[in-house]
């Protein structure tokens, strides 16, 4: 886990190295206003990181579980703004709130970005087909796919601090992955330049696909500059 430690409330917990970064630049590696911790990918990953930010540096706040989704609503292109008032999970039993008043705060905050507020769902895999994501659709009404913001709810529960969950559409409900992306993604979020490569000699008609990836990946982490930006210093949680 990587840790940019501050004296904020606030604890931001992202999955991958470009979240991370863009995030960190965007608020400053030295803001007073929140943690941020890059976990790595999947629920488990983003449970540890986000009790190690609160069991590490007092009472937060609150959690943010903040980067990148898969649409699943075909309404919501790359670029896309979710606010989630529930995060879902395969577990039908299980389910977790946004603190009411905090999203109330945060979809005031980023009303110019037009978020979408549906239910989000929390995936054990990545959902790579768009046939898979259309399944997600029908069987869950959710609107987006993510892999982490369930373990950070669940850390946000067992320290008892608000949650909420802010994520950008990269990949729309029609797009499929490329093949070549399977090992491009290391289990702490860095990027792996071997896997890549191997995964375009395995595939190398997945290049014109790649390079679209590339092209949504520059739409998405400006969309989290811009929420970064509209939300900085606190996050807008409420007093």
């Amino acid at each position: 886990m990587t840790v940019s430690r501050t004296s904020c409330p606030v604890g931001l917990v992202t999955a991958l190295q470009q979240e991370f970064a863009v995030a960190r630049k965007c608020l400053g590696a030295n803001n007073s206003s929140f943690i941020l911790a890059q976990s790595g990918v999947g629920r488990a990953a983003g449970y540890i990181a986000a009790e190690e930010l609160g069991r590490g540096n007092g009472r937060l706040a609150g959690l943010i579980s903040l980067g990148f989704c898969g649409g699943l609503d075909p309404a919501l292109a790359c670029g896309s703004v979710v606010v989630p008032r529930y995060v879902i999970t395969p577990d039908a039993e299980e389910r977790f709130d946004a603190d009411e008043a905090w999203h109330a705060s945060v979809m005031a905050g980023l009303a110019d970005l037009q978020p979408c507020a549906d239910t989000m769902f929390s995936a054990r895999d990545v959902v790579t087909s768009a046939a898979g994501k259309r399944d997600l659709r029908q069987r869950y009404r959710a609107c987006a796919v993510d892999m982490e913001s369930a373990g950070i709810a669940h850390a946000a529960r067992r320290l008892h601090v608000p949650f909420l969950a802010i994520r950008i559409v990269l990949d729309g409900a029609d797009d499929a992955l490329p093949h070549a992306t399977a090992d491009a993604v290391k289990p702490d979020g860095n990027l792996n330049i071997k896997g890549l490569v191997r995964g375009l000699a395995r595939h190398p008609k997945d290049v014109p696909a790649l390079m679209a990836l590339g092209r949504k990946s520059a739409v998405a982490q400006g969309r989290l500059k811009a929420v970064c930006e509209a939300l900085k210093p606190g996050f807008a949680i409420p007093a």
